[in-house]
C-alpha cells in the first residue's frame, strides 16, 4: 500500500492497522483558515512525548501560523530543519517507523512521509555484569539497548575500520541484529558465512541473541556451546581485534562472538589483566576442574566397584568399612546425590539471591549430613560429589559448565556398567566429537587448527605482555618490534 496524497486517507488506512490500540496517537496541523495540512502518527507509550511536543510541534506550528497561506513547502521546510530527512512511501514502513518508537508526519499532497525515532522507553543503566564478575578490570556490562552497547564497544576502540551492518530479524518482532568487526583484521570467509546465516533466520519472535544463537551455529545437536557470548565490552574489543565478528541484538545484554574454540569458554578476560604466571596457573587448575567436574563421580565408580586393586591398602580399606551397612550400590549412591545437588542448585537459582545461598549452603550440609547419618550414603560419595559440584563452579562459562554436568551422568551409566575401560571410550568418543565440531567453518578444538605450535599452545598459555599476539594478523609484539628493528639496521 503506497502512501495517497490525502492525509485523511493515509490516517484511516493507519487506524485500521492499529485498529484497538489504545496507545495509537496523532496530532494535526491546519492552517488559519482551518485547512488540512499535515498529520503525525505515533505511539504514545514508546516515544518521549516532551520531545516530540516541545520540539516537534511546536516548531510546526510556529512556522505555519507565521505564514498566511502556507503550503507543504513550509512544512518541508520545517522538519528538514528539525532534522527529519528518512523518506517513506510505503505505508508498510510507516508503520514499521511507528512501532519503533517513531513518529511519522504526512503531508497534504504528497505520496511520500517522513519519519524519525524518538525513543522514549526507559532501559536499564550501565552495570556491572552478573554473570561474568571479574576481580580485575572493567566493571561496565552492556545493557538491552543497541545504541548504548555500541557506545561502550567505540569508547574503547576508536578507530574508522570499525565496521557494522544491521539486519531486521523476526516477522512479528521486527528486532534489529547488527554485526560488529575490524574491517583489517576479520576473515573475509567468516563474515560472508556470519552474514548468510543471520539472514538464513526464519523466526517469528526474536527476544535475545540465544534465539540466534541456536540457529547460526554449525551443530545445533551438539551439546557443547559452539558461540561465545559475553556481556563484557572488554572482551567484544579483544576479539574484534582478533579477528573475530560480533553479533548484536536489541534487547539483549549478551553480545555473541564468532568464531569461538573451546579454550574461549575457560578463560575470562580477568586473565589478561593479571601477571602471566598467576594466569597460568589458573588456566592449570580450570583444566584439572574441568576433568574433575566431568568424570569424578565415575572415576570413583569405577575404582571402586571393578577396580579395586588400584587403590592403596589403606584407602581401600576406608572405603570398604564406610560402604558397610550401605544398601545402595556405588552407582545408585552416586545418581541419588547428584540429582539432589542439582535439585539444590536449581532451586537456588531460582529463588531471591539472599534467600538462594542460604538454601543452597544449608540444603546442601544439612542433606549430606542426614544421608550420611541415616546410612543411606556413605561419606566419601558425599565428598566426591560436593568437589565435583565446586569444581563445576570454576568453568567461566555458565553454557560449558551445563554441558559437563550433563555429561556427567552418561559418563557415571558407563562406568557403572564397564569400569575404567569405558569410561576411557567414554572421554575418548567426547574428545572425537570435540575434534568434529567446527565455528563457523573453523576448527573448534585448537589442538588441531593450526600446523604451528605457537598459535596452538597461545589458546592454553598466556605469554608475556611483550610476546603476546596483538592482532590477528601479528604473530607477536615481539616478532613486529623484531622487524622494526632490522628495518632501521639496514
Amino acid at each position: 500500500m503506497i502512501i495517497d496524497p490525502s492525509v485523511a486517507r493515509n490516517m484511516s488506512n493507519l487506524e485500521q492497522m492499529y485498529v484497538d490500540n489504545n496507545y495509537f496517537h496523532f496530532q494535526h496541523f491546519d492552517s488559519k483558515q482551518g485547512k488540512r495540512l499535515a498529520s503525525v502518527a505515533y505511539l504514545s507509550v514508546i516515544v518521549n512525548q516532551q520531545t516530540l511536543n516541545k520540539q516537534f510541534v511546536r516548531k510546526i506550528n510556529e512556522d505555519i501560523q507565521a505564514q498566511e497561506n502556507p503550503t507543504a513547502e513550509t512544512i518541508l521546510g520545517s522538519i528538514r530543519s528539525l532534522g527529519i530527512d528518512t523518506e517513506i512511501n510505503v505505508m508498510d514502513m510507516a508503520a514499521e517507523m511507528i512501532s519503533d518508537a517513531g513518529i511519522v508526519i504526512f503531508i497534504e499532497g504528497l505520496t511520500v512521509c517522513y519519519g524519525i525515532g524518538i525513543p522514549g522507553y526507559e532501559t536499564r543503566a550501565v552495570d556491572q555484569p552478573t554473570t561474568e564478575i571479574n576481580v580485575r578490570g572493567p566493571r561496565e556490562g552492556f545493557t538491552e539497548d543497541l545504541k548504548v552497547n555500541m557506545g561502550l564497544v567505540y569508547r574503547r576502540m576508536k578507530t574508522t575500520k570499525l565496521k557494522s551492518k544491521i539486519f531486521v530479524l523476526g516477522r512479528e518482532s521486527q528486532t534489529k541484529v547488527m554485526i560488529v568487526y575490524l574491517d583489517d583484521q576479520v576473515d573475509a570467509s567468516v563474515l560472508r558465512e556470519v552474514e548468510e546465516r543471520i539472514e538464513s533466520v526464519k523466526l517469528n519472535i526474536v527476544v535475545d541473541s540465544a534465539q540466534i544463537e541456536e540457529w547460526i551455529q554449525d551443530s545445533p545437536y551438539s551439546p557443547f556451546p559452539q558461540i561465545m557470548n559475553t556481556e563484557r565490552p572488554d572482551r567484544v574489543v579483544t576479539a574484534l581485534n582478533l579477528g573475530k565478528v560480533i553479533i548484536f541484538t536489541d534487547g539483549s545484554p549478551n553480545a555473541l562472538i564468532a568464531p569461538s574454540t573451546f579454550t574461549d569458554f575457560l578463560h575470562p578476560s580477568e586473565d589478561l589483566y593479571e601477571k602471566f604466571y598467576f594466569a597460568n596457573f589458573l588456566r592449570l587448575l580450570r583444566m584439572l576442574t574441568l576433568l574433575i567436574s566431568l568424570c569424578g563421580p565415575s572415576l570413583y565408580i569405577a575404582l571402586t566397584t571393578f577396580h579395586l586393586e588400584m587403590i592403596p591398602t589403606p584407602l581401600m580399606l576406608t572405603f570398604l568399612s564406610t560402604k558397610a551397612g550401605i544398601p545402595f550400590p556405588t552407582f545408585l549412591e552416586a545418581l541419588i546425590m547428584e540429582v539432589a545437588f542439582e535439585i539444590l542448585r536449581e532451586a537456588s537459582i531460582r529463588l531471591p539471591r539472599t534467600v538462594g545461598q542460604s538454601v543452597s549452603i544449608v540444603g546442601a550440609l544439612i542433606i549430606g549430613e542426614a544421608a550420611v547419618q541415616s546410612g543411606i550414603i556413605s561419606r566419601p560419595m558425599v565428598i566426591v560429589v560436593a568437589m565435583t559440584g565446586i569444581a563445576s563452579f570454576t568453568i567461566p562459562s555458565f553454557n560449558t559448565a551445563i554441558t559437563l554436568r550433563l555429561l556427567r551422568f552418561p559418563l557415571i551409566f558407563i562406568a557403572a556398567w564397564t569400569g575404567v575401560l569405558g569410561l576411557a571410550l567414554g572421554m575418548f568418543a567426547i574428545v572425537l566429537h570435540l575434534c568434529s565440531l567446527r565455528s563457523f567453518g573453523k576448527l573448534y578444538l585448537p589442538m588441531f587448527n593450526s600446523h604451528r605450535w605457537k598459535d596452538v599452545t597461545e589458546h592454553y598459555v598466556l605469554l608475556p605482555i611483550k610476546h603476546r599476539r596483538q592482532s590477528k594478523n601479528d604473530t607477536s609484539y615481539a616478532s613486529m618490534e623484531g622487524q622494526v628493528r632490522e628495518h632501521e639496521d639496514h
